[in-house]
């Protein structure tokens, strides 16, 4: 009976040791491993979230979600979530709380990115929520999408292009059947008719131009074009000779034209000298032009007087005596 007792009380204790195992690895999974400090969020869809949905900071693990409360607001319904976060834990205030899955079979976290403020959330604070996009949900409405543009769109188009490609078959089977075969026979008559004539003609004409060219291509034209060649060589030798002489030329009176300027350049002041003496020798003139023309006129008159007295009386010359002065004639 002792004995008895003694086995009842370990395996109670085995029982009561595994039993507190077990609560301690529940406690552990669940993520609570000392004292939390609590945030919110709101969603509009919660899609996958739960009690005990991870809560990560940057990746790492630091809590989980502790409760959904819905909420309604005019027009919508909005949810409401508790994250518990290791106490003491620094957020700062502008950072988001993403819902994002790794893969597609990854479960649902919510992942805090990390924001640059100086500030941080306190407790009970609100966190910036951004809802992650459900993949499936738009495969699906793609897939909805491209059903609809194949019923409505893409089979009536097919449709109308097929048709479209038949009755441009027909067309083309009938144009080449009425149009385009008379036409290429057509082609072919007038081919055989005319290009063949006039290509016969052209060759006749080639042949007797060849023939001819043949002949003016004799020994003695061959010859005389050959002279021609070489007086032209000769030619242009003198030309060239003739275009060095030219240059030779060209710099002479390039040497000459720049001694002349030099020559200009050194007596300019002689000659703007000379200049100004000629001017006022015309100056003078131009002022005594009118006695000097006056004087002329007087001795033009008494040679002409002197000329009618010798041709009257040649022997004035021999008899002539001094004639008296008109002052002394008037006194």
């Amino acid at each position: 009976m002792k004995r008895e007792n003694i086995n009842y009380l370990v395996v109670g204790v085995f029982v009561l040791t595994m039993l507190v195992a077990f609560l301690v690895i529940l406690y552990k999974i669940t993520g609570r491993t000392g004292p939390t400090d609590n945030y919110y969020v709101t969603y509009s869809n919660v899609t996958g979230i739960k009690y005990g949905t991870p809560v990560l900071y940057e990746g790492f693990q630091i809590g989980q979600v502790e409760n959904i409360v819905p909420v309604r607001e005019p027009g919508q319904t909005r949810y409401r979530l508790a994250l518990s976060v290791a106490k003491d834990w620094g957020i700062p205030s502008d950072s988001i709380a993403s819902i994002v899955a790794s893969g597609l079979l990854s479960a649902i976290t919510i992942d805090i990115k990390e924001g640059t403020s100086q500030t941080m959330l306190v407790p009970g604070d609100m966190l910036e929520g951004r809802e992650a996009a459900n993949i499936f949900a738009v495969v699906n409405d793609v897939a909805g999408e491209l059903q609809e543009l194949s019923r409505n769109n893409l089979k009536p188009l097919i449709t109308n292009l097929n048709y479209q490609i038949e009755s441009l078959g027909n067309e083309l089977r009938d144009l080449t059947t009425q149009s385009i075969r008379p036409m290429i026979d057509n082609i072919n008559h007038k081919f055989n008719e005319q290009v063949v004539t006039d290509l016969t003609t052209l060759l006749e004409k080639l042949n007797e131009n060849a023939d001819r060219l043949l002949s003016l291509l004799d020994d003695k034209n061959q010859n005389n074009l050959e002279q021609f060649l070489v007086n032209m060589e000769t030619a242009s030798v003198a030309l060239n000779d003739l275009l060095f002489r030219i240059e030779d030329t060209r710099a002479a009176m390039n040497e000459v034209l720049i001694d002349i300027d030099g020559l200009v350049t050194d007596n300019r002041q002689n000659f703007k000298t000379s200049i100004n003496d000629l001017q006022k020798t015309l100056d003078t003139v131009s002022d005594n032009i009118n006695s000097i023309v006056y004087h002329m006129e007087g001795s033009s008159r008494n040679m002409h007087e002197l000329s009618r007295q010798l041709r009257e009386n040649p022997g004035l010359i021999l008899d002539s005596s001094p004639q008296p002065d008109e002052e002394g004639s008037g006194k």
